[in-house]
């Protein structure tokens, strides 16, 4: 007889890998014999509501066909944990959704009155191999077929280690061995994922930042992963999108994610270990090089006049085919980098570091309180610093150069990221904390254009190069649209900046005096 009620299984600790050019081979010969391995043939049907609300709400749903037995799985990430997701199964009856096994799942409230319908089917070939190393057992899965979602469809190649016993530790050292032996991308984006974004539900847009829950009662530790692995999926989902297509705004969601994992860096320094976060910061800086050249020449495209505004010039049109020229040389260029063995090793270095680095066993009063302690008691100081720094700074800006007001503008975009990380953590205040990120939002926005018009002198001569005559006077006059609004923009930047002195931060001041942070103390306390 079939269970009626769901078996809430002991959460997954697992990493997927996408297979590049022959890593199957190279890994299901010598490492994992096909011999040694057992092979079956999946069907799933994944359900959803018309609006996708399960999606939206973290979670998938799915019959699975496997010989003559199926299996209804409902699977849910929460907590901003990457590599751990709960689950719960039960055996039906045939293809069609059990309903009432949903009932005592947090399913059901997103599910709410809605029908539930197919919306995509994942055909898979199935080869599992155990991986023994003393106490340690691995499941190590490989997943080949196709994702089909009415007339469209997109290729599986993946590979999954799942521990099932031993250290999580054990589970990133045999990923660095086969990533050793084959070309192996950690990815985060699960089929079902993959599957909406087939059904129409995202499309190829962009991967955009999720906003950070860190609460009053969240740990430094809990909330330099959950910020950490957040900006880690924005950088890979869209490195994974940017090899499907040139998409600007793809290159610049990626370009996003890294800001916001070196922003986390710096934020969380004091409880971080010097060797991991030296490394974190390397990789990060090579990789934001590598895409810079691209996301400058967007940019000044963006902006550039069309040539139905103004007349088209023999001269004007070499400078845009010269331009669209080192475009396509700058995104071949992070292509490089994001197909490259030292990207696939900077994602799973920053993963395993995030998950299991040395700065968790730090045994340093300091930084194990930090690590242990409650999050806004590390963010209120770090907020307090970068808040001065900022006024500060910007008290004589109109005199500023401009190398100067851009390491003005990286330190408010420093702070924004710090006050969209803990803007949670301090809801004593909620109406001074949205003044108060509006305000640099508007900061943000004026000085953002201004490094634009830097940005667009420096595109024009790179373009250019050593050339003169026509080319060179239509690029000049193409930079003086670009710019020539500059004097108007400064005395806008400086306003915002006047407006933004005015606001009064939202977290507590250095004396400690805040009844939100001491309760949250307390609770803490008593856990």
């Amino acid at each position: 007889m079939l269970a009626r009620k769901p078996v809430k299984a002991a959460p997954e600790l697992e990493l997927k890998f996408q297979l590049g050019a022959g890593a199957v081979e190279a890994l299901q010969g010598e490492a994992f014999p096909l011999a040694e391995g057992s092979v079956a043939q999946l069907h799933a049907i994944y359900f959803d509501t018309p609006n996708h609300a399960l999606r939206d709400g973290g979670f998938s749903l799915r019959v699975r066909r496997k010989s003559n037995s199926f299996v209804q799985t409902l699977k849910h990430r929460s907590g901003g944990d990457l590599f751990q997701r709960d689950e719960w199964e039960i055996e039906t009856a045939g293809p069609d959704l059990d309903l009432a096994a949903l009932e005592g799942t947090p399913a059901l409230a997103a599910i709410a009155d809605q029908p539930l319908s197919a919306a995509f089917t994942v055909e898979v070939e199935r080869r599992t191999h155990v991986w023994n190393r003393g106490a340690t057992c691995i499941e190590v899965v490989f997943d080949t077929g196709l994702i089909v979602a009415g007339e469209r469809q997109e290729p599986i190649a993946e590979m999954e280690l799942e521990l099932l016993a031993g250290a999580p530790q054990d589970l990133f050292d045999l990923a660095r061995d086969l990533q050793a032996k084959a070309a192996l991308t950690l990815a985060f984006e699960s089929k079902a994922e993959r599957g909406y974004r087939l059904a129409g539900h995202d499309g190829v847009a962009a991967l955009r930042a999720q906003a950070s829950a860190v609460l009053p009662d969240t740990t430094g530790e809990e909330a330099f992963q959950q910020v950490a692995r957040e900006a880690l999926v924005q950088i890979a989902g869209n490195a994974r999108l940017l090899q499907r297509a040139h998409n600007p705004d793809v290159l610049h969601q990626m370009r996003v994610g890294l800001r916001r994992l070196r922003a986390a860096l710096s934020v969380f320094k004091a409880m971080l270990d010097a060797e991991g976060l030296n490394t974190a910061r390397a990789e990060t800086r090579w990789l934001a090089g590598e895409l810079a050249e691209a996301r400058d020449i967007d940019v000044f495209l963006q902006r550039a006049a069309t040539p139905d505004e103004i007349d088209e010039s023999p001269g004007r049109a070499a400078f845009f085919r010269a331009l669209r020229i080192a475009q396509a040389e700058a995104y071949e260029r992070a292509l490089a980098a994001v197909r490259s063995e030292r990207f696939r090793t900077l994602l799973l270095t920053l993963a395993e570091w995030i998950e299991v680095g040395g700065w968790r066993r730090l045994a340093n009063d300091e930084q194990r309180a930090l690590r242990e302690g409650l999050a806004a008691d590390l963010a209120a100081p770090v907020l307090a610093k970068l808040d001065r720094r900022l006024r500060r700074r910007s008290r004589r800006f109109l005199k500023l150069d401009a190398e100067a007001r851009h390491d003005l503008r990286k330190q408010a975009k420093k702070l924004r990221y710090a006050a969209a990380f803990f803007g949670e953590a301090f809801p004593r205040h909620p109406k001074r904390r949205q003044r108060f990120v509006a305000a640099l939002k508007a900061l943000q926005d004026q000085m953002g254009e201004l490094n634009d018009m830097a940005v667009a002198r420096a595109v024009a001569m790179r373009a250019v190069g050593r050339r003169s005559g026509e080319l060179a006077f239509a690029a000049g006059l193409e930079v003086g649209r670009l710019t020539g609004e500059e004097d108007r923009v400064l005395e806008a930047a400086n306003a915002a900046l006047k407006a933004f002195r005015r606001i009064k931060p939202f977290w507590p001041s250095s004396d400690g005096r805040n009844e939100d942070l001491n309760l949250s103390r307390a609770r803490l306390r008593s856990v």
